[in-house]
């Protein structure tokens, strides 16, 4: 799914009189979040999971084509962990979309 197609459902799910409010509201959702990522908060949403900025250690790799030692340089990625909530749902069966196996 794509940002126009979250927006498309987003639209349907509130109710909202135009694509364009929707696509407003994501864009300012994620820009949110970015915000608060990159001033290092945690994100809890509950029911969903728990969005985290972390870093990797600087550390000593290998040049795969030489074999000569190179410096990894610390990298900075977000963690998502999926609530409690959402892990159930998601691994519950449902009869809706399950398919037949022979």
């Amino acid at each position: 799914m794509v940002k126009r197609e979250f927006a498309e459902l987003w639209m349907k799910n509130a109710n909202l009189a135009s694509m364009e409010e929707a696509k407003r509201q994501v864009e300012l959702f994620i820009e949110t979040m970015k915000e608060a990522l990159e001033k290092n908060e945690v994100l809890v949403f509950r029911g969903l999971g728990t969005f985290e900025r972390r870093e990797t250690k600087r550390r000593e790799g290998r040049n795969p084509r030489t074999g000569e030692p190179v410096q990894m340089t610390p990298k900075k990625y977000i963690k998502f962990k999926v609530g409690k909530d959402l892990e159930d749902r998601l691994n519950t069966p449902s009869k809706k979309g399950r398919k037949k196996t022979k």
